[in-house]
């Protein structure tokens, strides 16, 4: 399970009304949003990352987004699959997890492949569920 705090809920929410319709916002990132760059991929900070992650707290969250427009990772070359798993390697190592939807989920919110980069802070979080809220309120 993956939440946003109720303010980048909203943030997120308002976000995609005004911005998402006009454009593909990982077709051109700007130069602001890339971490890191590599020839076939951005690494870029999730404008509008998760709280929490499978229970626990986010300290971290980046997205690998290839820079060809594709919804699949069976459109990638034999070059960018090696280029894509070497970046997960490397953020394995350090203890990030990874996490993608599947070209025809329901959920996916942004039609262009990217894979989320999560590093967690170990600490399981209490929160409690709002039924009539689409989102978690976190307690403190």
């Amino acid at each position: 399970m993956a939440t946003r705090s109720i303010k980048e809920e909203k943030r997120y929410s308002k976000y995609r009304k005004n911005k998402m319709q006009n454009r593909c916002v990982f077709c051109s990132p700007s130069s602001d949003e890339v971490f890191k760059e590599t020839k076939s991929f951005f690494i870029i900070k999730n404008k509008f990352a998760y709280s929490v992650w499978d229970g626990q707290g986010v300290k971290d969250h980046l997205m690998i987004v290839p820079k060809k427009h594709t919804d699949s990772l069976s459109d990638f070359s034999s070059h960018e699959i090696i280029e894509y798993f070497d970046i997960v390697s490397s953020y394995e190592k350090e203890g990030y997890d990874l996490w993608s939807r599947a070209p025809k989920s329901n959920r996916k919110t942004v039609t262009h492949l990217h894979s989320h980069l999560i590093l967690l802070d170990r600490k399981t979080k209490k929160f409690l569920f709002y039924l009539n809220k689409p989102y978690l309120r976190l307690s403190r």
